[in-house]
């Protein structure tokens, strides 16, 4: 067999190099399309200006740029001027804190008496044990209280209160009417 010298063209059966004004009429044509706005035209804000004063007034929209056209105190205003500006508001309805009703003294000995915590603490100190601290403060206040209020109602245990007789007869009226001391 004899040997073939390798060449650098392709040949017949590999591709074919096309030149630049083949490929162009083989490449189809972009289809125009309409250029998107990015944004207003250029002196859009000045373009404003340069219209007359009448159109402006009539027509154009407000500038924003513009501020408010109120007019500002240069000078501090007195406070008698500033409180006859500010109106005073008075509330309609006043508010007050509820006051719980007072108790008849009934009513209240009635609370004493079936207090639990009291009852509690005259059980401690029937078994003869010594109160301290606050137990002590709340049973000598609730018992004094209970007190006034059973001399109020005319309720007291006191035996002098109890039998008037027995008083009577344990007094000695001989000192008091002759005045010995026999």
């Amino acid at each position: 067999m004899t040997r073939k010298k390798k060449t650098r063209s392709a040949g017949t059966n590999g591709q074919r190099h096309l030149s630049a004004e083949d490929i162009r009429k083989t490449r189809q044509p972009k289809e125009e399309t309409k250029k998107k706005g990015a944004g207003l035209k250029s002196g859009s804000r000045n373009s404003m200006l340069a219209k007359t004063p009448e159109a402006k007034r009539e027509s154009a929209p407000k500038d924003k740029r513009l501020g408010s056209k109120k007019p500002i105190a240069l000078l501090a205003q007195t406070e008698a001027v500033q409180s006859a500006q500010i109106a005073v508001v008075e509330p309609k309805a006043s508010l007050a804190k509820a006051k719980p009703q007072p108790l008849s003294p009934q009513q209240e000995l009635a609370l004493i008496e079936n207090d639990s915590q009291l009852q509690a603490l005259l059980e401690r100190v029937e078994r003869d044990e010594i109160l301290t601290g606050k137990d002590a403060k709340y049973f000598n206040a609730k018992i004094a209280r209970m007190e006034q209020l059973m001399a109020e109602l005319g309720l007291s245990d006191d035996d002098a209160d109890a039998d008037p007789l027995a008083a009577f007869e344990s007094k000695d009226w001989r000192k008091d009417i002759l005045g010995d001391e026999d």
